[in-house]
């Protein structure tokens, strides 16, 4: 189940646009009148041809994201396999959540809130450490996880 989208990423890879366009700029005034370069300009001639590197690199960068990068990308589903999956029902299958993978949300819950049990750190191979509160957004048993009965486990190393 996917419960978010990439837009969020195409537009944190857009705004990288102009701010990586700068390298392009430095690297363009850097490359100045040096022995090798193809170019020495002076005064506002090197102040075009860094801006005119930057403008360059910025509408490379979003082109590439506008046309290039959706060529490699999977097409969503017609139907949503999860409909009517709830974050409750999810959560009780896998220990992975935004609760469990926060470190501050744990050490709040621990120290600040004291909930009992408080909400156990994600850490892969110690799911089975983790256990549920509901009043807090942690849903997942370590000890039974849902779909697995309890002579379905036996402990690690027999």
């Amino acid at each position: 189940c996917t419960f978010a989208s990439y837009d969020i990423e195409w537009w944190a890879q857009a705004i990288m646009a102009p701010i990586v366009g700068i390298i392009a700029g430095c690297l363009t005034f850097k490359s100045n009148c040096e022995p090798n370069a193809a170019h020495c300009f002076k005064g506002i001639g090197i102040v075009a041809l860094c801006s005119f590197a930057w403008l360059c690199h910025t509408i490379f960068h979003i082109g590439m994201l506008m046309f290039i990068v959706p060529m490699f990308g999977l097409e969503p589903p017609s139907e949503d396999p999860c409909a009517g999956e709830t974050f409750e029902r999810l959560a009780r299958k896998t220990p992975i959540s935004w609760f469990t993978t926060n470190p501050v949300f744990c050490l709040r819950s621990k120290y600040y809130y004291q909930h009992s049990p408080p909400c156990g750190y994600f850490v892969r191979g110690k799911e089975e450490l983790m256990q549920a509160n509901a009043a807090i957004g942690c849903f997942f048993d370590g000890s039974n996880p849902e779909g697995k009965s309890p002579k379905a486990r036996s402990p690690k190393g027999r």
